[in-house]
């Protein structure tokens, strides 16, 4: 019971200080019923109510803009000259519009009625359900991953000709426009491919609920119950006495999976399980031809469910995830004899409890598929103190021809839910709303109202406290003017001068030092084998310099002469070597290949590793989660008849690793893999650039190779090889940082397979373009992919001899000379990989960590006290150095016949010092000392726990100690100290695992997947 109460606590406590996604943001029958009768229960035909429907236009769109979503009101011809059709669009932006990696999910209905029809379930349902979903949505106080697109449509009913003003003769002609013109349109910008989008989910007539007996029928019956995807609905209608309690959901069978899978799970995990559910799951991806030529013997069947705005979806694009829900209209009668489907349908308890079911499930469904999160941080408390309405920064933006133009931002409005409303002014004026997420400090704003133009423009970057100022450092992205570049801008406004930087960089004189001084010859354990090893020995003395713990990782080799070296040195956070730690891990080649003298392959990816390891580990304030660095050997392979060859598939370094070191660890806990391999090389000279033969086709790349094409084949850019979506959380995160730094005439091009196992698949051959693949994979991420799927990586590389030298006598074995572009590029490469690993490890600012620590210990200090072992307890004392400002601890523990050397972190923020030995083998590697280094009294005491093995002779398991810095602790009376760190051990355990269990706990109770909010329902209204 007291374990339950701490939890409870702790849970309230942590959602004081961040902010908790409400897990009931559902709507209410009272509010459904209120937009039905107040909004949308009247006729909606531009013929028969245009007052009517314009004001249904108009409150839609009123409605958009007060819940702050970007809008767009879509105009467009109709069959009838005299009448222009209109569409309400409305978009909630998440951390990845405007990107490539956007995944947009869209919800429409149309709001057009048929010329005598009231209109409330055909289609008022669908728009009071629409509006209700925008409200839920746009609540949530944390910001989502992808795009949500809402969307009324103009036009849906269909009207013959010889109609009166009939403005739509095919039906459907506001969804075609919204699909055409703007959706495809707009994703087509982005360079985002139709079927990785999350999907279209459309609303059709969802009131009616009529449990009668007998009230529901199906299209031609005999051909119905044996159409493929429709028996098994046939059947359970049947067997439930043909009644109207359920939704439909109309698919198609596989190609529309991910959406409706992600419907179905939220609905049965829903309640008022009165309210079913049936599907029309059609068999047949281009279903609208098989219909259109009237060529599938079912097709008559088909065509009743897709006569319906998703023809429009489907149209366009066979690769679009579409579905749609309806109550199947006329099927369905509607408890008035003898009335006719033209009259206003009553809105009883039942119809309002089932409208309510589908727009609650469509909002959990929506929050899935767009990611949002179940808590974060409070964008008032987190963004800069100064940073709020009325602020005033000014800066400069760096257009294409590395111009500067001087810019004005002023924010308008700073709300508790991050909603920013910003003006941007630069001999232009541009009006920007958009959202602060304080998770990662990024702030991205669009055009408040956008037209056809401007829709995908977008300024994006992070803010920084700086000494009381607020910096923005980003990008503006998009054609924001009719004469704006197409092209990325970056940009730097402050609102007070005398910025002078804001984070440790890297600087091309040191990345020249690197190369020309350690890592300019050649590196091969034949050719030069002295050059070898002083590299590997200065790689490995320079990150014990700074402080990481070092580890030779040796290994057996394919040459029985010599012995592989791994280096491998890690900058721990306070979870290292836990289930707890998210580890970032860079990495890079040190050999050469027989006759390279090794400066881009791979001097050039040493150097940007030695600089992110320097600035990492110079940073004033402890990371949350470790970040590792490996400089790989033997990534050359050499066939067996070579002479000396040690490594005959190539990457034997890296798989060992691998196979050593990383196998063991749940691949979870890994948050990413950076490879930086050949990443010097810039030469803007047109036509430097080469591709293999059959790039321009292959799945994946075919931007790469149309953007390099249409830039003149210049070699002017770094390739991010990784594969699509499943390391996303990753190539996003570099991404922004790229997007946002310096230097735009430094480019990125994406080369983004489609696989997962690609490495399986490369080793199968049975892909028509696994050789090209292969051409870009064939490194050392092969070995992580290889050997878990589930490990997100990414590739760096110049792409090597694809790219022209401009040096005379051009060849591959040449040394490359060290221009000023070259290492401006290698510079903006180091600064950005670094700035990802310490987004992903959670690197703190200055202001978010306490500077201060004991003030015994700023000096050095000697403690003692008692280990308990095994055998007994032990006197020990331990000798801390003077202590590091960016909180690294050295000292030494020793008994007096026996001494280790180890080194660590001190945590002010948890009063925590853990310490481990700085050069392991084997054995040492997972020995840690961990506990609370807090004042008592006039003294310092440190009490805690020793894990694993620390020594040839120490013993297993672990060991309390307590010590302490008082005189006299050596003596007697130190027993209750020594139980002191037994009980803190054993508590801090005891928590973790409870919290564990808790969460367990959590997880089980419901049916979605991990990071998805928990699905539980109001009570009913009385």
């Amino acid at each position: 019971m007291a374990l339950k109460i701490i939890v409870t606590v702790f849970a309230v406590f942590l959602c004081t200080r961040v902010n908790c996604a409400d897990p009931e943001p559902w709507t209410t029958k009272g509010r459904l019923s209120a937009l039905l009768n107040d909004q949308f229960g009247d006729n909606r035909h531009h013929v028969t109510n245009p007052d009517g429907k314009r004001a249904a236009f108009n409150f839609i769109m009123e409605t958009f803009k007060s819940y702050n979503l970007q809008t767009v009101d879509d105009d467009f011809n109709t069959d009838d000259p005299n009448y222009k059709g209109i569409n309400a669009i409305g978009m909630w932006p998440g951390r990845l519009t405007g990107t490539r990696l956007d995944r947009p999910i869209v919800l429409t209905a149309h709001y057009d009625s048929a010329r005598d029809k009231a209109a409330v379930d055909d289609n008022g349902s669908g728009l009071a359900a629409l509006v209700e979903v925008v409200r839920l949505i746009t609540s949530q106080p944390c910001m989502q991953e992808y795009t949500v697109v809402f969307a009324a449509l103009d036009l849906e009913i269909q009207e013959s000709r010889g109609t009166d003003r009939s403005a739509c003769y095919a039906g459907y002609c506001g969804s075609r426009e919204f699909v055409n013109q703007y959706m495809i349109r707009y994703l087509n910008s982005l360079g985002i491919e139709l079927g990785i989008m999350n999907g279209v989910i459309i609303l059709d007539s969802i009131l009616n609920y009529n449990n009668t007996e007998g009230s529901q029928t199906v299209p031609q019956p005999g051909i119905y119950k044996e159409t493929p995807g429709l028996k098994e609905g046939y059947e359970s209608i049947e067997q439930d006495g043909f009644r109207g309690n359920f939704i439909m959901a109309v698919g198609r069978q596989e190609y529309d999976y991910p959406l409706y899978s992600a419907f179905y799970d939220r609905w049965d995990a829903a309640e008022q399980v009165k309210y079913k559910r049936q599907s029309v799951l059609i068999p047949l991806k281009d279903v609208v031809s098989a219909v259109e030529a009237t060529s599938d013997p079912h097709w008559q069947v088909y065509q009743t469910f897709i006569k319906d705005d998703i023809m429009s979806v489907w149209n366009a694009s066979t690769d679009i995830k579409a579905m749609l829900l309806t109550d199947t209209l006329s099927l369905r009668g509607q408890e008035k004899p003898n009335r006719g489907v033209y009259d206003k349908m009553p809105l009883t308890d039942d119809r309002l409890g089932f409208l309510k079911k589908i727009t609650d499930v469509v909002t959990r469904t929506i929050m899935d598929l767009a990611d949002f999160k179940d808590s974060c941080k409070d964008p008032m408390t987190e963004a800069p103190d100064a940073f709020r309405a009325g602020l005033k920064m000014t800066g400069t933006i760096t257009m294409p021809d590395g111009q500067q133009q001087n810019i004005n931002v002023t924010i308008d409005d700073f709300t508790p839910s991050g909603r920013v409303e910003a003006t941007v002014t630069s001999g232009w004026t541009l009006h920007l709303a958009g959202r602060f997420n304080p998770d990662n400090y990024r702030l991205a704003l669009w055009v408040k109202e956008p037209s056809w133009n401007n829709v995908n423009c977008v300024a994006s970057g992070h803010l920084h406290d700086v000494d009381s100022k607020v910096l923005f450092i980003g990008e503006v992205n998009g054609k924001c003017e009719d004469d704006w570049p197409h092209q990325i801008l970056s940009m730097i406004v402050m609102d007070q001068p005398g910025f002078t930087g804001l984070y440790p960089s890297t600087t091309k004189e040191n990345l020249r030092t690197l190369l020309t001084d350690h890592f300019g010859d050649n590196r091969h354990h034949v050719t030069n084998p002295t050059g070898k090893t002083a590299a590997a020995d200065f790689i490995y003395s320079t990150l014990k310099g700074y402080g990481l713990q070092v580890y030779n990782d040796n290994f057996k080799t394919d040459n029985e002469d010599y012995q592989g070296r791994n280096i491998v040195a890690i900058w721990p956070g306070p979870q290292a070597f836990t289930a707890r730690d998210r580890l970032v891990i860079l990495g890079a080649h040190y050999d050469t290949c027989r006759n390279n003298p090794g400066v881009d392959d791979n001097g050039s990816g040493l150097a940007a590793l030695m600089e992110a390891a320097r600035i990492i580990s110079s940073q004033p304030c402890i990371q949350e989660y470790s970040v590792g660095f490996v400089a790989f050997d033997l990534n050359c392979g050499e066939p067996p008849d070579v002479d000396g060859s040690a490594c005959f598939d190539g990457m034997c370094g890296s798989r060992h690793v691998v196979e050593d070191l990383v196998a063991p660890l749940d691949p979870t806990i890994i948050q990413g893999v950076i490879i930086m391999d050949s990443i010097l090389n810039y030469n803007n000279t047109p036509g430097s650039q080469t591709f293999p033969d059959n790039l321009e086709d292959t799945p994946g790349v075919q931007l790469t190779y149309e953007e390099t094409k249409e830039d003149g084949f210049r070699g002017n850019f770094l390739g991010i090889l990784a594969r699509q979506e499943y390391d996303l959380p990753l190539y996003s995160v570099f991404y922004n940082r790229w997007d946002e730094a310096e230097d735009p005439q430094y480019k990125r091009r994406d080369m983004m397979v489609p696989y997962k196992h690609i490495a399986d698949v490369i080793e199968a051959t049975t892909d028509p373009y696994w050789r090209v693949y292969n051409l870009f994979f064939n490194e050392d991420i092969k070995s992580f992919w290889g050997s878990n799927s589930d490990i997100k990586g990414m590739v760096l590389s110049d792409t090597i001899f694809l790219r022209h030298r401009e040096i005379e006598s051009p060849g591959r074995y040449d040394k490359m000379p060290l221009t000023n572009d070259r290492l401006g590029f290698l510079k903006k490469i180091t600064n950005v990989v670094t700035r990802t690993a310490m987004d992903l490890s959670g690197a703190k600012g200055l202001a978010d960590c306490k500077a201060a620590v004991p003030v015994m210990l700023t000096q050095g200090i000697q403690l003692a006290g008692k280990v308990t072992l095994s055998n007994g307890q032990k006197d020990y004392r331990l000798s801390v150095k003077p202590f590091i400002p960016n909180g690294r601890v050295e000292a030494s523990l020793s008994n007096g016949t026996w001494s280790i050397d180890i080194a660590g972190h001190y945590d002010p923020d948890a009063l925590l010092l853990v310490l481990r030995i700085p050069e392991p083998d084997d054995r040492s590697l997972h020995c840690v000392m961990y506990g609370h280094l807090v004042p008592s009294g006039s003294s310092v005491r440190y009490s805690g726990v020793i894990d694993g093995s620390c020594s040839p002779g120490w013993p297993a398991g672990k060991a309390g100690f307590s010590l302490d810095s008082s005189k006299g602790v050596q003596g007697g009376g130190s027993g209750s100290y020594v139980v002191v760190g037994l009980v803190v051990g054993v508590a801090l355990t005891l928590l973790v695992a409870a919290a564990v269990v808790f969460i367990r706990k959590r997880r089980a109770q419901t049916v979605v997947t991990r990071n998805s909010p928990i699905f539980r329902p109001l009570q009913e209204e009385t």
